[in-house]
């Protein structure tokens, strides 16, 4: 299963509309400027820049990685440095206070295990007390509140301004991953697939890397994560001093 050229084909698909489709919301500032810990911060996934470029502007040093051109040539347009790279080499860069990886990203990986890996080398380049802060869509609820016998697991909801039209579908194919079925401005169809990983399969990574300081939400507005009930996922993991 290769998501990654997957991945290219559907954010070259969308890039002209990306900031239409995902602003930054007064929420998510709040959130990040809540939660971000010290002020050596890495964006993995950082697209067109604008949260690099709202955590700049309150006084952070962010370093910027994605790997899709097209987006990181609207940050350069927003003065957003975004370094092409793989969010697998995050070992390649130094010890940060505070690493963000949002949007759903961390599905985009091939496997479970490359997953795993991810969290593994980006944990080990927190600082102490440092925080990783991830988010992305709970699968959970999709798979367990499937209607039918059919492989539809739902949609999310749809992004319509007078700007753009986007629409979300989830299906299940053979695999049990996730089909991620897009169709922007009732024109531009895509698809990709999406590793289907579960909050229980994060409580096992993080038991596998010794990981115990660990907040859960369901909101970018603190919300109580309900497994069957919330869309999103959201750990905020602390790195436990050194003894």
């Amino acid at each position: 299963m290769e998501n990654k050229e997957n991945m290219k084909k559907f954010y070259d698909t969308i890039a002209e509309k990306y900031d239409f489709i995902f602003s930054l919301s007064d929420v998510q500032k709040n959130f990040f400027q809540k939660y971000i810990t010290g002020k050596k911060v890495l964006d993995v996934g950082a697209a067109t820049g604008n949260l690099s470029k709202f955590l700049k502007n309150e006084g952070y040093e962010v370093n910027s990685i994605d790997i899709n051109e097209k987006l990181i040539e609207q940050a350069r347009e927003k003065n957003v440095d975004v370094k092409n790279l793989d969010m697998m080499r995050v070992d390649e860069l130094g010890k940060f206070d505070t690493i963000i990886n949002v949007g759903n990203t961390l599905p985009h990986l091939n496997s479970k295990e490359e997953i795993f890996l991810f969290l593994k080398k980006a944990y080990s380049q927190l600082e102490n007390n440092g925080k990783l802060i991830i988010q992305l869509i709970n699968f959970y609820k999709f798979f367990e509140n499937q209607k039918s016998k059919s492989d539809f697991l739902g949609n999310l909801p749809l992004i319509e301004n007078e700007n753009v039209k986007f629409e979300r579908y989830y299906y299940k194919n053979s695999d049990n991953n996730v089909i991620f079925k897009t169709i922007l401005d009732d024109k531009l169809e895509n698809e990709e697939i999406l590793t289907n990983v579960s909050y229980f399969d994060f409580m096992k990574f993080f038991e596998q890397l010794g990981i115990s300081n660990v907040k859960v939400f369901g909101g970018f507005n603190e919300s109580e994560f309900i497994l069957e009930k919330s869309q999103p996922l959201i750990f905020v993991i602390t790195k436990a001093d050194k003894i």
